[in-house]
C-alpha cells in the first residue's frame, strides 16, 4: 500500500503540472520548476541526514534545531549582502508583525518534525509524506487568499496527493 501511495502522489504531482500548463506554465522549460525539483531533492537528502543525526547519532531535536539556527545565518549571509548592496532589483523592506510570527511558526514546525524523526520507529518516507500535506494548505490558501485561478481543475490532483499521503502513512 505504501508503494501505491507514492505512485499516486507522483501521478498527482504530474496531474498538477498538466493543470498548470493551461495557465501558461511549461514545466519542461520553466527554470523555476527546475529550482522546485532541486529544492525537493535537497529536502529529501536533508530529511535523510536529519534522521541520521537524530536516530543514529542520538542528537536531540532541540540540539539539531539549535545547530540549524546557528548555521542558517552563515548560509544566508551572501544573499543578505547581495540584497543590502542591491545586486538585483528589490522592493523596500517594510516591517510587519507577521515576520516574527512566521519565524515562530517555522521554529515550531521544525521542532515537531525533528522530534518525529527522532523516534527510532519513525520512517523517513512516512514523515516526509506527512510534510507533503502542506500542499493542501498551500492550495487552499492560494485559492482563498490570493484568488488563484482554475482551482477546480487542480482539485483532483491535490486530492490525489492527499490520497497518496494517506496510503503511504497507512502502508
Amino acid at each position: 500500500m505504501e508503494n501505491a501511495g507514492i505512485l499516486i502522489t507522483l501521478a498527482s504531482f504530474w496531474g498538477l503540472s498538466v493543470a498548470g500548463q493551461s495557465e501558461g506554465i511549461h514545466f519542461h522549460r520553466n527554470k523555476w520548476v527546475g529550482c522546485m525539483i532541486a529544492g525537493t531533492l535537497c529536502g529529501a537528502v536533508s530529511g535523510l541526514y536529519d534522521k541520521y543525526l537524530l536516530a543514529t547519532v542520538g542528537l536531540t531535536a532541540s540540539a539539531v534545531q539549535a545547530w540549524f539556527t546557528l548555521y542558517l545565518p552563515v548560509v544566508l549571509l551572501p544573499l543578505f549582502v547581495g540584497w543590502w548592496l542591491r545586486w538585483w532589483p528589490r522592493n523596500e523592506f517594510h516591517w510587519r508583525w507577521s515576520i516574527p510570527l512566521i519565524a515562530l511558526s517555522l521554529l515550531i514546525a521544525d521542532y515537531v518534525y525533528f522530534d518525529a524523526l527522532r523516534n527510532p520507529e519513525a520512517l523517513v518516507s512516512v514523515v516526509s509524506s506527512l510534510r507533503r500535506g502542506s500542499t493542501l494548505v498551500a492550495f487552499a490558501g492560494g485559492i482563498w487568499i490570493f484568488r488563484e485561478a482554475r482551482g477546480a481543475a487542480k482539485l483532483p490532483a491535490v486530492l490525489g496527493i492527499v490520497a497518496g499521503i494517506v496510503l503511504t502513512v497507512l502502508g
